[in-house]
């Protein structure tokens, strides 16, 4: 979705991205603007602008205290990451699509929507889609 990836864009630019490496595979490159840092199990990465790590501590720490950060997937990592995080941004899309095979995980109590934009279906997004945030209480 064009709408979902300039939302994406808009809240990491300057910022740091934590993704797994099937998650870089799949997007194929660092993204501009952003310091990048994979974790994986395997070999170090030999993309220009990737910083390999190997564990979700070591991807705190390679970040630093002075950059907002983002974790952009995949499944693994947000199940390893969310536990220690406040906020989500998610993009919820009306719509269920077969062959899917990876989902969010279902968020507990604690957490509550804090804002929310809706948009309807259209030539550049074919299914109806939310920008949500939502914050971690307690």
């Amino acid at each position: 979705m064009q709408a979902d990836m300039r939302h994406f864009k808009e809240l990491t630019m300057n910022s740091v991205l934590i993704m797994g490496r099937k998650t870089l595979d799949s997007i194929g490159a660092s993204l501009p603007g952003r310091r990048t840092i994979v974790l994986t199990r395997g070999e170090e990465s030999q993309i220009p602008g990737v910083k390999t790590v190997h564990s979700l501590e070591e991807a705190y720490e390679v970040a630093g205290d002075n950059s907002e950060i983002f974790i952009a997937g995949g499944s693994e990592i947000y199940k390893q990451a969310i536990p220690g995080i406040k906020r989500i941004y998610a993009t919820e899309v009306d719509a269920i699509i077969s062959g899917a095979d990876t989902y969010f995980l279902p968020l507990d109590v604690s957490w509550h929507k804090i804002d929310e934009k809706q948009y309807l279906a259209n030539k550049d997004n074919k299914y109806p889609y939310n920008f949500v945030t939502y914050e971690r209480q307690g």
